[in-house]
């Protein structure tokens, strides 16, 4: 077993991944109906009492009708919880995703939590107006989460992890006449935070009830709750454990790192960056040191009105990219005969715990493709290529070339390759392995009207993937050498091939990238405001084991 493969074991296949909601779908309305919890923060307890700067997670699990048995209703996320936009990925997460892997429920499940926001401080009094007042637009929306979730599914078991989820359930019941939906059961189990203040043996033994509990009504009833086709239930005395978190629960190209069972990441800055390291790194490890704090501009960022751009797009819910489709399993080295290369034997210095993600970014029926030399590191965090500076560039000029979002990237390495020499940078993307793949995925976007390079290596590459009769328009890297007369002759060049009269403006000017070009919970100050990623460094050397990712400027500094 090759060592990129110890890091995506026992969570199905990295090119499942979840498209998050229906577009068009109730689940997306109500998330973007999610109430300003800024503004009732300050106006009901008169200061701030969420972590804000990295947006809200909503849920994980099953969204689609009649999907979803058992609903899990927790407190709130962390900072694991806020790179992959969806709940329970971090050590929690994974608590209760052995306890249902115990129980035979792999897939069946709906994660959810009382607060979309994490908070500061501990789930206490001075919370309850928020959490648990009728009175409280917070308390007024989840219940409408819940009830999408009841009415749109057969539930049979409602599990409530640690003291604020108790009152949510209680809550909720009291919403409802006293009752949970007919036919569900109950139980709760103590919040795994609690072991690490000296209450390992209270959530053990709630656990283990939980499990017992489940166990006898499911013998009582072998039609309550049977285990998934793919489960086995288990049997006797459960032992509290940790599981990853499926691939397919979570958004496409997200750092494998995040949900293998364990937290994978910590805050910094005053909340405004989160720093993620690899199985080689450690939680909050203080030594790491960065080159700066990348404040960013709000230079070509343009949301819509009613939009925060601390949350995904309220206005248009459905600007959001679901995955690949058909390209997933090509893109992660899964088809038969297209494997990546091992790029640790190539000399290239990217930790394999972080895995094959930010390969591929755009729409179907592109008409344009590009191939990218890595610029940077945002795309981490994104799962999406070309997201950082260079990027936000590049869709500046592609939008005066008039293809506004309908091009596709391709990044010719899918992991981090900038610590390594020009030479084995160019040796890695010319590889007969890596050559193979990108011919074949430029093969699957038939009908390009052309291809765009940016940065040397890509350009090389160009000569041999790139169909026949393809115009190719070389681009120079951004901020290197006659960069901009290179790009200004790039527009004009691919407007001419496209039969569009270039607009307007400077090519090389920032514009966001395409919210129709990322994942599903992406808050609309990512993926804009120039480089927003910075690698670590470890006694004045570069580490690919630690990487972080700020918030710009001027957003961390919108008052509510």
């Amino acid at each position: 077993m090759a060592l990129w493969d110890v890091y995506w074991q026992d969570r199905g296949q990295p090119w499942e991944h979840d498209p998050g909601p229906e577009p068009g779908g109730r689940w997306a309305q109500l998330f973007a109906a999610t109430p300003d919890h800024r503004r009732l923060s300050v106006q009901m307890l008169g200061r701030e009492r969420f972590r804000w700067h990295f947006g809200p997670m909503f849920f994980r699990g099953r969204l689609r009708d009649g999907e979803a048995r058992v609903l899990v209703i927790g407190q709130e996320g962390a900072q694991d919880e806020s790179l992959a936009h969806r709940s329970f990925v971090g050590g929690t997460g994974a608590r209760l995703q052995h306890l249902l892997g115990f129980l035979g429920i792999t897939r069946s499940y709906l994660f959810l939590n009382t607060f979309v926001y994490p908070i500061t401080g501990e789930y206490d009094k001075t919370l309850r107006p928020l959490a648990q007042y009728k009175t409280s637009p917070i308390v007024q929306h989840r219940h409408e989460l819940l009830e999408q979730a009841a009415s749109t599914n057969d539930l049979a078991l409602v599990i409530a992890v640690g003291l604020a989820a108790r009152d949510t359930v209680a809550t909720w019941k009291r919403m409802r006449g006293g009752q949970l939906p007919a036919g569900t059961r109950l139980v709760h189990v103590v919040h795994p935070g609690a072991a690490t203040a000296g209450g390992a043996a209270d959530v053990k033994r709630s656990f283990a009830k939980a499990a017992a509990d489940i166990l006898r009504w499911a013998g009582q009833d072998p039609g309550w709750l049977p285990p998934d086709p793919d489960g086995q239930r288990g049997s006797g005395a459960y032992t509290l454990g940790s599981a990853p978190v499926p691939f397919r629960d979570l958004p496409f190209g997200l750092a494998w790192r995040l949900g293998r069972g364990s937290t994978s990441s910590n805050r910094r800055d005053s909340q405004h960056s989160i720093q993620m390291f690899s199985a080689g790194g450690r939680y909050n490890d203080n030594t790491v040191a960065y080159a700066g704090d990348a404040p960013g501009s709000r230079e070509g960022y343009d949301d819509d009105p009613g939009d925060l751009p601390w949350e995904p797009p309220k206005a248009h819910p459905g600007a959001f990219d679901p995955g690949p489709g058909a390209f997933a399993r090509l893109l992660q080295g899964g088809e038969p005969g297209l494997p990546w290369p091992d790029f640790a034997a190539l000399g290239l210095p990217a930790h394999p715990s972080f895995g094959y993600g930010p390969t591929f970014r755009g729409v179907a029926g592109a008409r344009v493709a590009v191939l990218a030399d890595q610029h940077g590191h945002d795309d981490l965090f994104t799962g999406r290529a070309l997201c950082g500076d260079a990027g936000q560039r590049l869709h500046r000029l592609l939008a005066l070339a008039g293809v506004g979002d309908r091009y596709a990237v391709i990044r010719p390495l899918p992991v981090d390759s900038l610590g390594a020499s020009a030479a084995k940078r160019r040796a890695a993307t010319t590889d007969a392995r890596t050559v193979a793949l990108v011919s074949a995925v430029l093969g699957r976007l038939a009908g390009v009207d052309a291809v765009v390079t940016l940065g040397p290596v890509s350009g090389d590459l160009a000569a041999q993937v790139v169909p026949a009769g393809t115009p190719v328009v070389p681009l120079a890297s951004p901020g290197g050498a006659g960069w901009k007369p290179s790009w200004n002759a790039g527009l004009a060049a691919l407007a001419g091939h496209l039969g569009h009269q270039p607009g307007g403006g400077d090519p090389t000017a920032r514009a966001e990238i395409p919210r129709t070009h990322l994942p599903y919970g992406t808050v609309r100050w990512w993926a804009t405001s120039g480089d927003r990623a910075v690698r670590g460094t470890l006694g004045g050397k570069a580490t690919t084991d630690y990487y972080k990712y700020l918030m710009p400027a001027w957003a961390a500094a919108l008052a509510p």
